[in-house]
Parts: structure tokens; sequence; C-alpha cells
């Protein structure tokens, strides 16, 4: 059974899932992301000497977006290891939606050890969920404080959810190593490769005090990461997505939703009619946004500075100066391979990728990414 564990969850940068058995570093780690709709992949793994007589490093390998049809995620999931030719590589994926939940706790201050025994016990506090039913694990996000309290994120996920996914990969012949949240795949993508990485023992993001957003727009649930420091201190699944978008467009242009969909990614230049139909969607998705904002920032004291949209749903063109608008800071398309030609973050693309294949279904990798990086 594969157990949550996020104990190296801000270790160097948020590396965030153990390996339960140990294995040459070597072996290529492919992330697997599935969505309602797609399911997606990367693979990362360590790469040669890089050209100049840099030392190795990590590349992404190879990539792949794959349908899922009349919701038969196994056959879609067949499809994508066939496509990508699987040669046994180590297999991480994470799970969202209703059913996960965290929770970032102020307790008094203790051992790791300590606190995981004693949480255990408090678990009705923290979340609605019978004890019995639920996966659970904790993490100390400032373990470096020398304060007597500190902060503390939980996380719970209902076993079923757990025990569904580990028979999806088990039917297919497949073992999973490790399966962890989007979340926490999302951010530690952010974190290795966002707009301002800093290094691991200076300022986060290039010593901004001001925190940042990340809003992962999927197709029907958007997740919302507040960071501080490189760590989250807010995250919340918004029940509205691309999906709703697609529904809008189809409806205002009498087209099938197929065909509502490609107007989305490739409106030409009707991009300002595309967004103007899908203003129902995109204003419920920001009223959201807007509300966790306005708590988070009144809570913690803390201003959002910048926002980052990625997902399918960023896709649309037009999107970012909407929510720029409406929430009155700066908000831009966050492309998580951007930089990744020279190295970024010890990370490349491999020479036989072209970095203008990946860059057009980028913003909907993050989280097969973060899954990618979850050793290196």
């Amino acid at each position: 059974m594969i157990a949550m564990d996020f104990k190296s969850l801000f270790n160097q940068y948020l590396e965030v899932i153990n390996r339960f058995v140990p294995r040459p570093q070597q072996v290529p780690v492919l992330g697997i992301d599935i969505g309602t709709s797609t399911v997606r992949a990367v693979e990362i793994g360590r790469a040669g000497p890089a050209i100049g007589g840099a030392g190795a490093g990590f590349e992404i390998r190879l990539w792949a977006l794959e349908g899922i049809q009349g919701g038969d995620v196994k056959a879609a999931l067949s499809r994508l290891l066939e496509k990508i030719h699987y040669t046994g590589q180590t297999l991480v994926t994470s799970v969202s939606g209703k059913g996960t939940l965290i929770r970032y706790i102020d307790m008094p201050r203790m051992p790791l050890d300590d606190l995981r025994r004693s949480f255990v016990y408090d678990l009705d506090k923290y979340f609605p969920f019978d004890p019995q039913s639920i996966y659970t694990d904790c993490f100390i996000l400032d373990s470096s404080n020398a304060q007597k309290r500190m902060s503390v994120l939980v996380v719970a996920v209902k076993k079923e959810i757990i025990d569904e996914r580990l028979k999806l990969f088990k039917d297919l012949g497949l073992k999973l190593e490790h399966i962890t949240t989007d979340t926490v795949a999302m951010v530690n993508a952010f974190t290795r490769l966002g707009p301002h990485p800093g290094p691991a023992d200076g300022p986060a993001f290039g010593g901004d005090s001001g925190a940042k957003a990340i809003l992962d727009i999927g197709e029907d649930v958007s997740n919302l990461i507040i960071l501080k420091d490189l760590s989250p201190r807010f995250t919340r699944d918004i029940f509205v997505g691309g999906r709703e978008m697609t529904k809008q467009i189809a409806h205002v242009f009498g087209v099938d939703e197929s065909k509502a969909e490609g107007m989305k990614k490739a409106p030409g230049e009707g991009s300002d009619a595309i967004v103007a139909a899908c203003e129902g969607s995109i204003a419920s998705l920001i009223e959201e946004i807007r509300l966790s904002l306005d708590y988070f920032m009144t809570e913690k004291n803390i201003q959002v500075g910048e926002f980052f949209l990625l997902g399918g749903g960023s896709l649309l063109k037009g999107i970012e100066g909407v929510f720029e608008k409406n929430l009155g800071i700066p908000v831009k398309i966050w492309d998580p391979v951007t930089g990744l030609p020279a190295g970024q973050a010890g990370l490349r693309l491999s020479p036989l990728l072209t970095s203008s294949d990946i860059h057009l279904p980028s913003s909907q990798l993050g989280v097969a990414i973060g899954l990618g990086l979850s050793e290196i």
C-alpha cells in the first residue's frame, strides 16, 4: 500500500515525494496527471554534460497528452503509455478534487515525529471525514523558526480515491511508486521553475515580501494556491473550470463542444468575442477567487502581489487581461518550460525535443512536471 508521504515536502525546493524503495538516481521519473478529460505525462531523467562543459543535470525527455473518451480513463492511460513507449520508468501520480483536503494549522512547536503521533488523535477537528476512511500526513512549514508555535500543513485523502488509483495502474500491470496531491505537485513545479525562483539559501522569488497566487484552471476544477516564501499558505479547489467556458462558447456560437474547444484555444481574430462568450463562467471563477484572496490577506495580513494562470483554461486568449482588470493585481500566464533550454533550476529540455513543440501544451503540464521533478 502506498501512503501519503510529505516528509520531504519543503526540503530543498519542496522535493515533495520521498522514495520508499532505494534505487539508482538515474532511473527516469514519469509524472502522470490524470484529469477528467485528458491524461498528461512528462518524463524527467538524468542528462549528460551540457554544451560548454557544464555538469550533468536533468532533462525533460518526453511529454504526451491523451484524451479520455467516454470516461474510460484506463483506455486513455493505456494509449498514452503506448504513445510514449513505456519502458519501466518510475511512475508517480497525484489526486485532487472532492475527497482531498489540505489544512494549515498553528500548533505548539514539537518534533515532526511527535507531531505525526499526536495529530492523528485530533483528525476530526480538522477534516469532515471518518478518521478510519482517510490517509493523512503532515509537515512543519517553518521548521527553522525558533518561535514557540509553528505552522503545520495537514493533508487528508479518502482511502477509496487512493485505492481506486492504485487499482487503475495495477490492472494495467503497472506499479505506482508514489501518490501525492495535485496541489503539492504544482507547488513543487512552481517553486522550482516559477518566474522568479530564488536560490535555496536566499530570499524566495528574489526577496519579494509579498505572496504569489497560482490558479490552475482544469477541466472541471480550478486549483488556487497562495505561496509565501516558497511555502503554500492557502489552497482551495473551485469547481468552475475550462469545460464551463467551452459550453458557453458552444451555446453562443451554435457549435458542438469539440468545435468550441478549438475556438477557445485558437480564436484567431475573434478572441474578444470568444472571451465575451465565456463572461459568465469567468465572472463566477473570479468572484470565488476574490473572496479567497480577501480572506487570505485579512487573515494573514499578507498582500498578494502577483497572480499566475496555467492549465487548459488559461489557453483562452486574453483571459489574463480579464483577471487583471477584475482583481487589480498583475496577472500573467505561466509557462512551466520557459527558460528550460538554458537549464533553469538544473533542468533542461532534451536535445530530442523542440522548444516550440512543448511550449504549445506546456501550460497544461504543470502538475505532470511537478511529479516528474519529485526526486530531483
